[in-house]
């Protein structure tokens, strides 16, 4: 007896834990038998009560939203912790880390090795270290980004939470990375050629970056401003009315209804010109009108479920609420999904669409068409305007290509605050000296377990350490290695430029999306005082003052923007966010009868599409998204250049026949290195605008992107 009152006593603890872990991932009830079964499971596997609540989480949405764990249902539970426990092998130690590790747990170093402020120097390719690319058996990061581009719903999502973390013990230390520099995808794909002839940077070039208006402040000058929608400040947040927030929803539903309304009556005046618009407008009701005969009605897709994923059975659309009241009815893709030659379908909630079929009752509509949105038109611009990029001063010198370096944050592993990666990114740029290096936050990772705690520290010359702020932090690891890239480029008399884009997991920018652009928290900054050793630091400040303008000519160097923002490189629209939107829309689309393959294009034509950098509503957990601040996500015009970085498989491919849709992947990936891109862009044909006159203005043309851009993602 006091044996088993002993061993009770002892797994007490325990069983509190995960009950009340299990309680916080939504379960209710649970007997005594069945606790301490979890308990004497979770003690076999080695499993923690937040792996366990993450496993019931997913559990219980396959099961329905199961609130009720008994002996019964102990089994099915039971196979799912046995399944997350197998995935959790030893992590990978070097040579002098051979301690004993129990399984699933993951090693954290703090040492600092390196100081990032004296490694930007310029260092030849051949010292930079290379792999084969052939030859080499998948890693574990290759495993990882197919286990993340395999993840079909929030069900999946969920337990694959503690499969993927894991994973990432088992990944290589950044410093056993293997395939540096090796290309993972390119654009054309028979594109695998660094030194091919149209893409030498030998010729002049001219390198326009306009991440504001500059005309004048009227209406009619804002027409064709690319950045007009762009935040250009902090703003208020987290006081929106409900009534705020319906208005937004409604505001964007009409919008996208009349753009809806205007592409099908074009389209059928195409077909038809007889046809006048009194017939063409009959042809339009709302969703909740009851007719005999097909009919289009255009709403908002919606859940009917309210939890869980959206599946075919439970899709509404609802209507406007000044038109029809907001009323929602029923759509029956069935016979879409039945039908082998019609045109598929991709829905997702907050997708705003026109359905085509028979409304008999009002209440449910028989879908035999889908239209997914409307599409912007592509991006062009005035041939004057054009012929001041590409007209130089020798007409026989070439035009070099424009280059673009693209990454996404986190810029240092999960276990160091060294930034190493971000050190070997700035080496990259020296090394290829691209007219523009798009970074995309996070910058400072509030994800990271030191930044987590608050105790984040900064070496000095390796020997003192002192807490910093996450201001500071900025200051020494991202703003003071850009300068001595500036240093460095200066002594080349070469010009490029950075564009600065902040994330939600940033801990020096605000969380809300739309995303204000890094500023600074304090605007004059100060110098600490009476803190021994912190003399000349300043506080509140990221270190930008220094590096946004040239210290010769007071060229604004570094941009910051909004996140989502739009901008134009040259002629060129780029749109850019770091919200992870393509895994968001992934994991709550429904769809059938698509070609196999175009999952991560569909969803990037979901954007354009839909006219908006994040269209899915409701947002996903993560995403603080203010309503009433959603002009701040809307596209002006289709963008030649969609930059996407998301934790899906990187890829690069065009969409919509005018738009080049690029996920850079994320510069780490745990404790290993990561992705990133290049794209070059050859000058357009001096043929295409030297017909028109210097002075016309009304004559635009279409940029082509697609048939002049190469692209490549490559490992850190």
């Amino acid at each position: 007896m006091m044996a088993t009152s002993a061993v009770s006593s002892s797994l007490a603890p325990t069983k509190k834990r995960i009950k009340n872990a299990l309680m916080d991932a939504g379960l209710e009830t649970i007997d005594s038998n069945t606790l301490s079964k979890c308990a004497a499971l979770a003690s076999t596997l080695n499993l923690t009560p937040e792996i366990m609540a993450e496993v019931w989480e997913a559990h219980s949405m396959n099961k329905q939203n199961l609130t009720e764990l008994t002996m019964h249902q102990f089994e099915d539970f039971k196979n799912e912790l046995i399944k997350a426990s197998l995935i959790a092998t030893t992590p990978v130690v070097s040579n002098n880390e051979r301690d004993t590790i129990p399984r699933g747990a993951t090693i954290v170093s703090r040492k600092r090795e390196v100081s990032p402020a004296t490694m930007v120097t310029p260092i030849s390719s051949s010292k930079r270290q290379k792999q084969p690319s052939s030859g080499t058996a998948t890693s574990s990061i290759d495993m990882l980004a197919a286990e993340g581009n395999n993840i079909p719903s929030p069900v999946r999502s969920s337990s694959i939470t503690a499969t993927t973390s894991a994973i990432k013990a088992t990944l290589p230390k950044y410093e056993e990375r293997t395939k540096v520099g090796h290309v993972m995808v390119s654009y054309p794909s028979n594109y695998h050629d660094e030194k091919v002839t149209d893409l030498s940077n030998e010729g002049h070039r001219r390198c326009v970056l306009t991440t504001k208006c500059l005309g004048n402040d009227n209406e009619e000058g804002k027409g064709d401003d690319v950045t007009r929608y762009n935040i250009t400040e902090s703003y208020r947040h987290m006081f929106t009315t409900l009534e705020d927030r319906a208005n937004a929803l409604e505001r964007r539903l009409i919008h996208m209804k009349n753009a809806i309304i205007e592409d099908i009556e074009s389209e059928r005046r195409d077909k038809d010109k007889k046809q006048t618009n009194n017939d063409v407008e009959a042809f339009f009701e709302e969703v909740n009108v009851p007719r005999q005969h097909p009919s289009t009605c255009v709403g908002r897709i919606c859940n009917e479920a309210h939890n869980g994923r959206m599946n075919s059975t439970s899709v509404v659309l609802e209507g406007s609420s000044s038109s029809c009241g907001g009323a929602r009815v029923n759509v029956d893709l069935s016979h879409i999904q039945e039908d082998q030659q019609q045109q598929g379908y991709s829905l997702f909630p907050g997708q705003i669409v026109a359905i085509e079929g028979i409304n008999g009752t009002g209440r449910k509509i028989t879908a035999t068409e889908v239209r997914e949105g409307a599409s912007l038109q592509p991006s062009s611009s005035p041939a004057n305007v054009i012929r001041q990029y590409y007209d130089g001063n020798d007409p026989e010198q070439p035009m070099a290509p424009l280059k673009v370096i693209s990454a996404c944050g986190p810029f240092t592993t999960a276990e160091s605050m060294d930034y190493a990666p971000f050190v070997d990114l700035m080496h990259v740029v020296l090394e290829e000296i691209p007219d523009v290096v798009i970074l995309m936050g996070p910058f400072v990772d509030v994800r990271q377990e030191a930044i987590k705690s608050g105790r984040v520290t900064c070496d000095d010359e390796g020997e003192d350490q002192m807490v910093v702020d996450y201001e500071m932090l900025f200051s020494q690891r991202i703003a003071a290695v850009i300068e001595e890239v500036f240093e460095n480029l200066e002594e080349r008399s070469l010009q490029t430029e950075f564009v600065l884009v902040p994330a939600l997991e940033d801990a020096v920018a605000k969380f809300v999306y739309p995303q204000p652009p890094l500023q600074d928290r304090l605007l004059k900054g100060r110098e600490l005082s009476n803190i021994p050793g912190s003399d000349g630091i300043e506080f509140g400040t990221l270190g930008l003052r220094r590096l946004t303008k040239h210290r010769n000519n007071w060229k604004c160097r570094v941009h910051c923007l909004p996140n989502p923002c739009t901008f134009r490189i040259n002629e060129l629209v780029f749109g850019v966010t770091s919200t992870d939107v393509l895994f968001h829309m992934s994991v709550e689309e429904t769809n059938a009868n698509l070609p196999t393959g175009s999952r991560l294009r569909r969803i990037s034509q979901h954007m354009i599409q839909q006219q908006s950098y994040y269209p899915l509503f409701p947002p996903n957990k993560s995403v603080n998204l203010d309503l009433k601040q959603q002009d701040g996500c809307r596209m002006p015009c289709q963008p030649d250049v969609l930059i996407v970085p998301s934790r899906l498989t990187p890829f690069c491919a065009p969409v919509l026949g005018s738009t080049i849709a690029v996920n850079p992947g994320h510069l780490t990936k745990g404790t290993t290195g990561g992705t990133y891109s290049v794209l070059k862009i050859r000058p357009m044909k001096k043929e295409k605008f030297q017909t028109h006159s210097s002075t016309d203005s009304d004559t635009k043309i279409t940029h082509d992107v697609q048939d002049r851009v190469q692209v490549q993602i490559k490992r850190i």
